[in-house]
């Protein structure tokens, strides 16, 4: 059986020397290699094979999002696992954007860390459950905002009102021309109002300019 090789990146000796007892015992993980910055992991890399980079995020010389963006960029087809004691979306979208396959907090259990190991070797994502909430949160957050950024958009109807309204019709006017009741031309106006966020009728024509809509 092929072993997973891995590497492994942390400021912290105790961790480090955690992880090596718990790696060695398994027997489909084989360590190549041990280090407390990011830069010395990355320059080991020219000499080593691994399918798995387990790092840390703050480390001198080479911070982990460096480090992950670099590995990303020269040796693709390795697997970056983080593991953080970091569990904002600022960090954690940061990390998966710079190319991150998982994301784990350093309050994991031995069987989850294994299990990501083996995940991401397989070609898997993995993210501990708190992570994957706050990944869940974010992408709503930012659907929402951009929701909230989106042009608004104007019926049919409510453009052919608009351009009558531009070349001064009144209401009856409109009313007359499109066959509608004087009651619908105004609903159309106000229903203009409220999606474009104007308070008169020249702000809503400003609005309606400034979009190409005339």
């Amino acid at each position: 059986m092929d072993k997973i090789r891995i590497v492994v990146a942390d400021d912290h000796h105790i961790l480090l020397d955690g992880l090596r007892a718990l790696l060695q015992k398994q027997k489909d993980i084989e360590i190549l290699g041990l280090f407390d910055n990011g830069k010395k992991l990355f320059d080991a890399l020219e000499n080593l094979n691994p399918q798995v980079a387990l790092i840390d995020i703050n480390m001198p010389e080479m911070d982990g999002q460096t480090l992950t963006r670099n590995i990303r960029q020269a040796y693709p087809g390795i697997a970056i696992i983080v593991l953080s004691m970091y569990d904002d979306a600022t960090h954690i979208m940061n990390l998966i954007e710079a190319g991150a396959s998982g994301y784990l907090l350093k309050n994991i259990t031995d069987r989850e860390l294994l299990e990501a190991i083996r995940s991401v070797a397989a070609g898997k994502l993995y993210f501990s459950p708190e992570v994957s909430e706050k990944i869940t949160a974010y992408a709503l957050q930012q659907q929402k905002k951009q929701e909230q950024h989106e042009e608004p958009k104007l019926t049919d109807r409510e453009l052919e009102i608009l351009k009558l309204i531009a070349q001064e019709y009144s209401n009856a006017r409109i009313a007359e021309t499109l066959f509608i009741s004087e009651r619908t031309v105004e609903t159309h106006r106000k229903n203009m109002l409220r999606k474009t966020n104007n308070k008169t009728m020249v702000g809503l024509l400003r609005y309606a300019l400034e979009n190409h809509m005339l």
